[in-house]
């Protein structure tokens, strides 16, 4: 996409606009959906705000900077009123001088403003790589055991094994595989139910997909191929439960292959325990939080001493999975696709998880530069940050940064050089620009 207008001019377009937008949200108050299919009738509608997506995502670059505005008369948050940071318990990890840290909400967990994702690690030739990012101060991995199918987490095994190195990290990684038995249970009952019905349910869940909008462009960015494809899968499978229910025997295996997919990870991962778990990895609709079974799972593996906090991540309408997870009040942390391209969506309820102490950890911060015609992304930033000596994408991480609200950004570097460049924006404050 290219402009028809200065560099100059296309800045201060922005900056009108992002003045228009934070007088409007001051003047209007967040309203929570009252059920489950009220979630396209919300104060601020999905639909009213695909139809302001353009203008809000040309026009909030300077968003981060405002984030310590609130409303006047805010509305009572009753999920955040209990949550008071200085009674938490600083946790530390290989706290280094030259490295920033923060909190990550009520675990007290201090990360490193720069985290490790491990997503290429699948050879033993990247333990260099975290060794370096070690010595400089950074102190969480963030791995899946999805990632190239268990290969990740072996490589970051064969490096942890050694108690020392096991310290010096929060470990964290995703059950990327948990709904793979849900979907199995449920083919295996479908069989008893007519095509027709089943063309029924599949329907259904295209047309909520429409409704809520959650696919547009302009709200929805893809990351990843198929990424858009969870919609469907996932949407089709809360219809199905929604008529059926979970059946009285499912309750039980869906645990057990829960179970067994930790304990697989732990093994992989050569320790007894990780920092963080995540899952749903990768969640693409609320309802799928209000689930009794992931409650009660991440309660039993905290217990047993398996997991120190509960975690979700999603790249799909972050806007309201975001709010959902706030609202079930079971997850410490969320990881949570945010970036240049989507944050216009994602400012109120970031502030509101740090209010209700659930830590948030942003993911694909610069990704949005490289993906679906990046030139207006990247002449966005470079409105905010004008900072020639950076790369692009060490630009992107340090306007993540500049937002109080998040904990840390996870960056996926492959090389020492992308180490060190990445590295030196923490613990650098800038004033995003209008020019």
């Amino acid at each position: 996409m290219k402009f028809g207008f200065s560099h100059t001019a296309f800045c201060s377009a922005q900056a009108t606009i992002s003045s228009f937008y934070l007088k409007l949200s001051l003047s209007s108050k967040y309203k929570k959906p009252k059920t489950k299919d009220s979630m396209n009738s919300n104060n601020f509608s999905r639909r009213r705000f695909f139809g302001t997506s353009v203008t809000s995502t040309l026009g909030l670059t300077l968003a981060p900077s405002i984030l310590k505005a609130q409303s006047p008369n805010p509305e009572p948050d009753p999920v955040a009123k209990e949550f008071k940071p200085e009674t938490i318990e600083k946790v530390w990890r290989n706290k280094q001088s030259d490295m920033t840290y923060r909190m990550l909400g009520r675990t007290g967990f201090m990360v490193s403003e720069i985290t490790l994702g491990t997503l290429p690690f699948k050879e033993p030739s990247f333990i260099p790589l975290i060794e370096k990012a070690a010595e400089r101060g950074v102190n969480y991995l963030d791995t899946a055991s999805g990632y190239a199918k268990g290969r990740v987490e072996n490589t970051l095994g064969n490096y942890l094994k050694n108690t020392t190195e096991r310290e010096k990290f929060f470990i964290s990684t995703k059950l990327s595989n948990y709904y793979k038995k849900v979907d199995a249970l449920i083919k295996e009952m479908l069989k008893g139910v007519s095509a027709s019905k089943r063309q029924q349910m599949h329907d259904k869940a295209l047309q909520m997909i429409e409704e809520r909008a959650v696919a547009k462009p302009g709200y929805h960015i893809n990351y990843f191929r198929g990424q858009e494809k969870q919609f469907e899968k996932s949407y089709f499978r809360h219809v199905v439960l929604t008529e059926y229910g979970y059946k009285k025997e499912w309750r039980e295996q869906i645990k057990n292959s829960a179970r067994q997919l930790l304990d697989e990870s732990l093994k992989r991962l050569q320790t007894d325990y990780v920092d963080i778990l995540h899952f749903p990895h990768g969640c693409s609709m609320p309802e799928m939080m209000d689930d009794e079974i992931l409650r009660e799972l991440f309660a039993e593996f905290k217990q047993q001493g398996k997991i120190r906090a509960s975690a979700v991540s999603f790249h799909n309408d972050v806007q309201y999975n975001l709010e959902k997870t706030i609202d079930v009040a079971y997850y410490d942390a969320v990881m949570v696709a945010y970036n240049i391209a989507n944050h216009a969506a994602l400012e109120r309820p970031i502030a509101r998880a740090k209010k209700a102490g659930v830590g948030v950890l942003a993911m694909k911060v610069a990704r949005a530069l490289v993906k679906n015609n990046p030139e207006w992304r990247i002449e966005k930033l470079n409105c905010s940050i004008v900072k020639d000596n950076l790369s692009k994408f060490s630009k992107a991480y340090l306007w993540g940064l500049q937002n109080p609200n998040i904990s840390c950004c996870v960056a996926q570097m492959e090389t020492l050089k992308m180490l060190e460049e990445n590295l030196q924006i923490v613990d650098k404050k800038v004033e995003l620009t209008k020019e």
